[in-house]
């Protein structure tokens, strides 16, 4: 049975799959409930082909979705997933369902600026991807020295990085009517302040902010009280959006 929560749809970053959030299910506060989104070609969608596109795979998550949203609902995106988050959305809005009541990305910067300083990692030579992964972190050596683990994990990563490093974004969608909330990591060496600020022109209701601990991928006590401090932003920005229609209202 469907909740009637209201619904975080938590799309997860390059190389993760749903189960990133699995602990947010169940230790999700009571005002809301979380969706982790399910991406093809990792964990049970394993055999589905990769996908093409950043604007492809909105596409095909898009009429995946559909159907949960009978409800309020918010956005969450970590990495890949901020971007792969707001062109679903776009397509959601477009499509008459309305945007989302808030937008939160997580670590990345606009989509305007996906690479900002750096050289793209899906086309490095294997020494220089396997240095990338280190700084990025999260990612355990075991795994990386491990040839049978990267020869099923690498083609995944890369064609993330892919998606990601090649996307352009299309103004003609328009922007997403809600606003938005960023959560940037301290010491993310792949996260530019001024660069995931520019989200701001991306929405129409504002921005903004929490600084968390950590690098670009996080874990541990940070990752697990972020469900709370999402549902109280979701909460405050949805309040917001109530003063300022009861405000409108009055003129």
């Amino acid at each position: 049975m469907a909740s009637s929560r209201p619904l975080l749809l938590a799309f997860p970053p390059a190389g993760a799959g749903a189960g990133l959030f699995r602990s947010w299910v169940g230790a999700a506060p009571p005002a809301m409930a979380v969706h982790p989104v399910s991406l093809p070609g990792r964990e049970a969608r394993f055999n589905e082909p990769l996908p093409i596109s950043i604007e492809a795979l909105a596409d095909q998550l898009a009429g995946e979705l559909r159907p949960l949203l009978t409800g309020r609902y918010a956005i969450l995106g970590y990495s890949m997933g901020a971007l792969l988050g707001y062109e679903t959305a776009r397509r959601f809005q477009a499509q008459g369902l309305g945007a989302p009541e808030a937008f939160f990305a997580l670590g990345c910067n606009a989509p305007d600026r996906m690479v900002l300083d750096r050289d793209p990692f899906h086309n490095m030579e294997p020494a220089a991807f396997r240095q990338a992964l280190i700084d990025l972190g999260g990612m355990p050596l075991e795994i990386l020295d491990n040839p049978e683990a990267m020869a099923v994990f690498e083609p995944v990563l890369r064609n993330d990085f892919r998606i990601c490093e090649t996307y352009r974004h299309e103004a003609s969608r328009g922007v997403l009517r809600c606003p938005a909330h960023l959560l940037l990591c301290r010491d993310d060496a792949f996260v530019r302040e001024p660069a995931a600020m520019a989200w701001s022109g991306f929405v129409t209701g504002g921005l903004t902010l929490d600084w968390l601990d950590g690098g670009h991928m996080i874990a541990g006590p940070v990752f697990d009280a972020l469900p709370d401090l999402v549902a109280r932003r979701w909460l405050e920005r949805a309040q917001d959006a109530h003063a300022g229609a009861r405000k409108a209202g009055w003129r």
